[in-house]
């Protein structure tokens, strides 16, 4: 009994200190729960969470805020991730090899980068600052671009090519926006990620527009861990119905919005991540450690039952060593994502008389029909007298709107009211 209590007592601490590897905000419950105000109330204290994944937790609290119209608040919190999935090389690298990939800083996969740029390059472009805009359009499409020298791939995703055309013809930059409609125009035109019949991917309609509204549409994707030990991450499409929306101005039609974007696509046209070869090999390493690891152990225990005390203990201690460092060994694959990004992008140019206006959008499913339920009305849009209206909105979860940019640039988080003085 001596030699069983402290082996198994070692083995219980390890696989406590495993469990606790594994947790992670869940999101997609907290939204189901009470949406983007959830959220953000939920994520306020950000040292509450894992340095692993501060990150995610930041993506997710700066879209819960822009999708109640905090925009500054939520352009601070894309920065502060940006810093760190653009500037850092992460941490816990070597520990997530040998133990388990959660153990490992989240970055996010490319397409996640490049919409983290993008949000914040949104954010900038809808608060005024052109310039900053423009660098992180740039961003976008470089963490959206693999090595062009052994054939990867190119940035293709057309959100970030449509802004930074807006933005290089707001501050007068012609050529610029040129040069970024001829990389467009030398894309795939693959209609699982955009419509190939966008009447917009010209440098005249460009100019001709003084509306941009980018509208978003059903849930992105999500990871999930399968095959042998969960070492196979998989990407799963998320489930939405809604297939393309109509928008009204005054109570005009503008006609159908055109797909620009499609994030599933973006996933999984990403190519393999270097963590996949790791978990494989990880995965079969640890079948055979475990087995030898309890094989090792039984046969000390025998030794050590039959008088062969030493042998026994020596055997069994290896065995202990093995299994342990099987069980450490955590192939599970890294299932962390941003489950907040939305399922489409889709565009609507438009030129529209200067002051303000009223849009409706009205969302449709692949049939036809028309999903009443996601109806949004009286969307304020003020058309100023030179640059662009900007709008960017969501079937579901819908964005709020900020009346002003003093609403914009509001704190999320208002300091409790005083009591009144007796």
């Amino acid at each position: 009994m001596m030699l069983r209590n402290p082996l198994i007592l070692v083995l219980l601490a390890v696989l406590s200190l495993g469990a606790g590897c594994s947790s992670v905000y869940d999101a997609r419950q907290a939204m189901i729960e009470g949406g983007y105000q959830k959220v953000m109330t939920d994520t306020r204290d950000i040292n509450q969470f894992p340095d692993r994944d501060k990150t995610l937790i930041l993506n997710f609290r700066a879209h819960a805020k822009m999708g109640l119209g905090y925009w500054k608040s939520a352009r601070d919190d894309y920065l502060r991730s940006w810093n760190t999935m653009n500037l850092s090389e992460g941490g816990n690298v070597s520990d997530a090899q040998i133990f388990s990939e959660r153990m490992k800083f989240w970055m996010g996969d490319p397409y996640e980068r490049a919409f983290n740029s993008w949000y914040l390059g949104m954010l900038y472009y809808m608060m005024g600052d052109r310039e900053n805009s423009i660098a992180c359009f740039k961003n976008a499409l470089y963490v959206d671009t693999g090595d062009l020298k052994i054939g990867e791939y190119a940035a293709d995703w057309l959100p970030t090519f449509i802004m930074r055309i807006r933005a290089f013809l707001a501050r007068g930059d012609e050529s610029g926006a040129k040069m970024m409609l001829d990389e467009l125009l030398r894309l795939p035109k693959e209609p699982a990620n955009f419509d190939p019949n966008c009447p917009w991917f010209n440098l005249d309609a460009q100019k001709d527009a003084n509306t941009v509204m980018m509208l978003e549409l059903g849930v992105g994707p999500y990871f999930t861990a399968e095959g042998h030990h969960n070492s196979v991450r998989v990407i799963n499409q998320g489930e939405y119905r809604e297939s393309y929306v109509e928008v009204l101005v005054n109570g005009e039609s503008l006609g159908r919005a055109y797909k620009i974007g499609d994030t599933f696509f973006q996933a999984i046209t990403r190519g393999g991540r270097v963590m996949d070869d790791i978990l494989k090999g990880k995965a079969i390493a640890k079948t055979a450690t475990i087995a030898v690891g309890a094989s090792a152990m039984a046969v000390g225990g025998v030794l050590y039952r039959s008088g062969n005390k030493t042998a026994g203990a020596i055997t069994a201690g290896i065995g202990a060593a093995l299994l342990i460092a099987g069980l450490l060994a955590n192939a599970s694959a890294d299932t962390r994502g941003n489950v907040l990004l939305p399922g489409e992008t889709h565009l609507m140019l438009a030129k529209l008389p200067e002051g303000d206006h009223l849009v409706e959008l009205r969302f449709f499913d692949a049939r036809g029909s028309e999903m009443a339920d996601l109806r949004q009305r009286n969307i304020p849009l003020h058309v100023p007298a030179k640059g662009d209206a900007v709008l960017l909105a969501r079937s579901r979860p819908q964005y709020a709107q900020p009346r002003s940019m003093d609403e914009a640039k509001a704190d999320p988080y208002p300091p409790p009211a005083k009591a009144p003085a007796k």
